[in-house]
């Protein structure tokens, strides 16, 4: 996947009980981005971002991966569960290091033959159907 692409982004749903490090992500939506304020949610525990996950939809979903009162596991497991266009950020305030981003996008059969056809001839690992 090529990253974040922005024209794509409209509804931002940032994941992190800690005020300052999510406040300071919306910040970033805010004036980088350019995300209108009305289209970011912040939430603070797993309930709540599931909830937001399902009924709001976001494009864009920010987890705060270190934080003990989000669940990692739950949350991927929604977001590999769902069919609804959506990328997803694993992000530590406390550890340095790469992003981590996921995309879950919908693509037409032409679209998918070109990917599987690039990832088998650039050498990439390609997931295993379980």
């Amino acid at each position: 996947m090529s990253g974040l692409e922005r024209k794509r982004v409209e509804r931002v749903l940032i994941a992190s009980a800690n005020p300052l490090f999510g406040k300071g992500l919306e910040k970033l939506m805010l004036e980088k981005w350019r995300i209108q304020a009305e289209s970011i949610r912040l939430t603070a525990n797993t309930f709540d971002t599931l909830s937001l996950m399902d009924d709001w939809s976001p494009d864009l979903v920010l987890i705060d991966y270190d934080d003990k009162s989000i669940s990692r596991v739950e949350l991927m497991e929604k977001f590999g569960a769902g069919d609804h266009p959506m990328q997803v950020l694993l992000i530590s305030l406390q550890t340095g290091g790469q992003v981590v981003v996921y995309d879950r996008r919908l693509l037409t059969p032409d679209q998918a033959q070109d990917w599987l056809h690039l990832s088998s001839s650039t050498g990439r690992n390609r997931v295993k159907p379980s």
